[in-house]
């Protein structure tokens, strides 16, 4: 018994994806560098004061290493909790990498004054040319 098969008047036809690929490829290396561009470190555990004349006292631009104070008093950089001397010793290194740095110290603010003014101390004893202190604005 001979069987054929109806032939389809598609079964020559091949469907080119490579561009499609390419196009692929190239949106999901756009959207790695994008959201890999910028870390934002923010501690939520501190709380900031709040400028009464809704006034930016900072500005994040350049290079800016930034040093968290919680209510208790521990440091908190880049979501490690460091030591007094671990924040000189990084604060350190840090101008030695960047002259021209800038830090910008979150303190919380029912944290004592004596850690904002260690920190400051610091600051200044390792060379920081530039150390603000961020406030929270109201909208």
């Amino acid at each position: 018994m001979n069987c054929r098969r109806k032939s389809s008047s598609s079964e020559g036809e091949i469907i080119n994806i490579s561009s499609m690929i390419d196009v692929m490829f190239i949106l999901i290396i756009f959207f790695l560098v994008t959201t890999t561009f910028k870390e934002e470190e923010i501690d939520h555990l501190v709380n900031l004061p709040v400028d009464a004349r809704n006034q930016s006292l900072t500005q994040s631009t350049g290079n800016l290493a930034k040093i968290n104070i919680r209510k208790s008093g521990a440091y908190v950089v880049m979501n490690q909790q460091f030591t007094e001397e671990q924040v000189a010793a990084w604060t350190k290194e840090q101008v030695d990498k960047k002259p021209d740095l800038k830090v910008l110290i979150r303190c919380d603010q029912d944290a004592k004054h004596l850690y904002l003014a260690n920190v400051i101390s610091i600051c200044r004893k390792v060379g920081v040319p530039r150390a603000n202190i961020a406030v929270k604005t109201e909208q």
